[in-house]
């Protein structure tokens, strides 16, 4: 565990270093073409971004729920047990010059009830890359460190960003009850 959190605290740093990690932006507004929802292609994954530049929500790999930052999520298993995660930080950067986006989604807590177990842990994404010049796609790196126990150990050989792309997609608007 506590090299996972050096691996981790090395990745962070490394981005920080090459794409200037100044905390979130909330101060900058994302232009039209960055704020709304990316779906990753084949992939669960689903990100939200308000237009003043924060997570608003992300649809995680992990239990396949819907997080948002700071706040913890309860959902119910298909057995009928109940499984929660809480969401740490959750940032978003944009560097308009390079039109990069950068995405880091914080889990630092993960409970999935499994038949007669559990898996628990912690996790850190980050997705990292340019948006097109129309915004309707970001082709991402993304860096998955994660720590589910001495069960389920990630070998820290296997850190390193697989490309995935998002695409924009619009929310479809709920009729009001």
């Amino acid at each position: 565990m506590r090299r996972q959190g050096i691996i981790l605290v090395c990745i962070v740093s490394v981005f920080c270093l090459a794409g200037g990690c100044n905390g979130p932006a909330s101060s900058n507004a994302f232009p039209p073409g960055v704020a709304g929802t990316w779906q990753a292609n084949g992939s669960v994954w689903k990100i939200v971004l308000s237009k003043d530049g924060k997570v608003k929500s992300a649809l995680v790999s992990m239990g396949e729920a819907e997080v948002r930052p700071n706040r913890t999520t309860k959902f119910e298993m298909r057995d009928g047990k109940f499984s929660h995660i809480t969401a740490g930080d959750c940032i978003a950067e944009y560097k308009p010059v390079e039109r990069e986006l950068f995405v880091s989604i914080e889990l630092k807590e993960i409970y999935i009830s499994l038949p007669g177990d559990a898996l628990t842990g912690n996790s850190l994404d980050i997705f990292k890359g340019p948006v097109s010049e129309d915004g309707k796609t970001w082709n991402a790196e993304w860096t998955a460190v994660f720590d589910y126990g001495p069960r389920f150990p990630q070998d820290e050989n296997d850190v390193v960003p697989e490309p995935v792309t998002f695409r924009k997609v619009e929310e479809q608007k709920q009729a009001p009850k």
